[in-house]
């Protein structure tokens, strides 16, 4: 079998991270990871036999070095985030240039939930990833792919923070609604392995794979940790989706410079309105993966 190469775009990051070694764990596989700075240490300690770091900027990168970048790839993948700079602009001039270099498919960085199902509006960020998804549709042909890795939040205590649902600490889990909508949830793990897998896949994939390692809501979820943890979990109902819908526009519009005022509420109305779940998922196409359930990544600390 000959040797692949993937390009993995933004690799300093936990997920960047994280697919780089799931990727250099197989067999006959070679990852140029490319990272802004490769001299500092949390980066450098990627590169190993399998793994050549490389300098590159996404957004200042010129054709010609984008090009460089993609060299060989059998598949660019991106862990790459930001504004619309990087999610629109920058992703599709990296997918272009996987194109045109041959590569087989480009996985943009999407690892959420079913932005497509969700109203415009919703969440800006989603917005953006849609509108890279919908330009990237134009760009696939019968030879070159492009695959949305979607398999909901990230089964993890810190991403419940930022979304203000749960407080470990405190043992205090918040929502919006009834409480009872169905999430879907992945830890960062399972994530990495399904994307590495997908990259390296001698089939045709779908354009949105769907996987994921559980389906439950954040009641669920509560009691599901109680019993883990043996601690008791005060619950806080914080008003209706309504309400989330109107808090989130006074924020937006009383500080529209700082996203973090405002970002979490989008993704959390996206998540507890349960118009963005995943379709059937396709977690059988790598049976190698055995997903954590919500139950085994709050017992291993996770959540």
């Amino acid at each position: 079998m000959n040797e692949k190469l993937i390009v993995v775009v933004g690799a300093a990051g936990k997920l960047g991270q994280l697919i780089v070694r799931a990727l250099a764990s197989k067999p006959d596989v070679r990852v140029r990871a490319l990272v802004r700075e490769p001299r500092k240490p949390e980066v450098a300690s990627l590169a190993g036999p399998k793994v050549e770091l490389a300098a590159f900027d996404a957004v200042a990168a010129s054709e010609a070095e984008r090009a460089l970048a993609v060299r060989g790839a059998f598949a660019v993948v991106s862990a790459l985030q930001g504004g619309p700079d990087i999610i629109i602009d920058a992703q599709l001039a990296l997918l272009r240039a996987a194109k045109a270099a041959g590569a087989r498919r480009f996985i943009p960085s999407d690892y959420s939930y079913d932005f497509f199902a969700l109203p415009a509006g919703v969440n800006l960020n989603s917005d953006w990833r849609r509108t890279l998804g919908e330009q990237a549709r134009r760009e696939v042909t019968a030879s070159f792919e492009v695959v949305h890795v979607l398999q909901g939040i990230f089964a993890d205590k810190d991403v419940l923070g930022f979304l203000g649902a749960f407080d470990p600490d405190k043992g205090v889990a918040r929502y919006w609604g009834d409480g009872m909508t169905p999430i879907d949830w992945t830890t960062w793990e399972d994530t990495a392995r399904f994307t590495a897998a997908a990259a390296l896949d001698e089939r045709a994939v779908p354009e949105k794979l769907f996987v994921s390692g559980d389906r439950m809501d954040l009641l669920t979820m509560a009691r599901t940790w109680e019993a883990a943890r043996g601690r008791k979990v005060t619950l806080e109902r914080l008003g209706s989706l309504e309400d989330l819908e109107a808090e989130t526009k006074r924020r937006l519009a009383a500080e529209p410079q700082n996203m973090f005022a405002w970002l979490p509420l989008m993704y959390a109305h996206a998540v507890f309105g349960g118009r963005a779940l995943l379709g059937p998922t396709q977690n059988a196409r790598y049976p190698d993966i055995q997903a954590e359930a919500v139950k085994d990544a709050i017992g291993r600390g996770a959540i």
